[in-house]
């Protein structure tokens, strides 16, 4: 409805008041106030309509019976921007959140804290891990990975392994397995000389 037939139905209902009854003027005035906001809403309307109608991108479904009144939208529309919000967060939350590691192409893994416990090799101190099994039974080959970043591949783990060069790690397979040392009685891993790592992983 345009401005002017506004004008113009506000002048007629004007008009007629003054013929009327009291009751009459003020049906008059409550008719006039609803046409005013009925011509309102359709210019409101029409001043955000766009200049071409496209197909949405996204299309919802007719709202529920009792969300017709501008309450019950308003706490749907609320309910759903907290839902976005919990979603955003619960994203952050993973992305802030350690990845799990990988066995390293294995298919398992086992750490070993340090507690302390050294060896004696050359009339040299080292720290000891020792694993529950023995190392065979783990399987056939291994790695050995030492917090401080160090490794030490094990392509036989029936028989004992050292990388040397001046930065000996040492693996004993123990039980018979170990040859000349027949009474260790389970897997043991030596840090490099100097060196006190906090764990060793197994990967097996």
């Amino acid at each position: 409805m345009s401005t002017q037939k506004i004008k113009d139905v506000l002048a007629k209902e004007a008009q007629a008041s003054h013929h009327g009854p009291v009751g009459e003027q003020k049906a008059t005035r409550r008719s006039v106030i609803k046409k005013m906001a009925v011509g309102s809403a359709a210019l409101a309307g029409c001043s955000v309509l766009p200049e071409k109608w496209v197909t949405p991108l996204v299309e919802f479904g007719a709202l529920p019976a009792h969300a017709t009144t501008s309450g019950a939208l308003e706490a749907i529309i609320e309910e759903l921007s907290r839902g976005v919000e919990e979603t955003e967060a619960a994203e952050v939350q993973a992305a802030a959140a350690p990845e799990v590691e990988d066995n390293r192409g294995y298919g398992n893994q086992v750490t070993v804290k340090n507690n302390g416990a050294k060896i004696s090799i050359d009339k040299i101190l080292r720290d000891k891990f020792v694993f529950p099994k023995l190392g065979p039974q783990y399987g056939p080959k291994l790695l050995i990975v030492w917090s401080d970043g160090r490794e030490l591949y094990v392509p036989d783990s029936k028989r004992m392994t050292m990388y040397g060069g001046g930065d000996e790690r040492k693996y004993q397979p123990g039980g018979p397995y170990s040859g000349n040392n027949p009474d260790i009685p389970t897997m043991e891993v030596y840090a490099a000389i100097g060196t006190h790592p906090d764990s060793v992983t197994l990967y097996y």
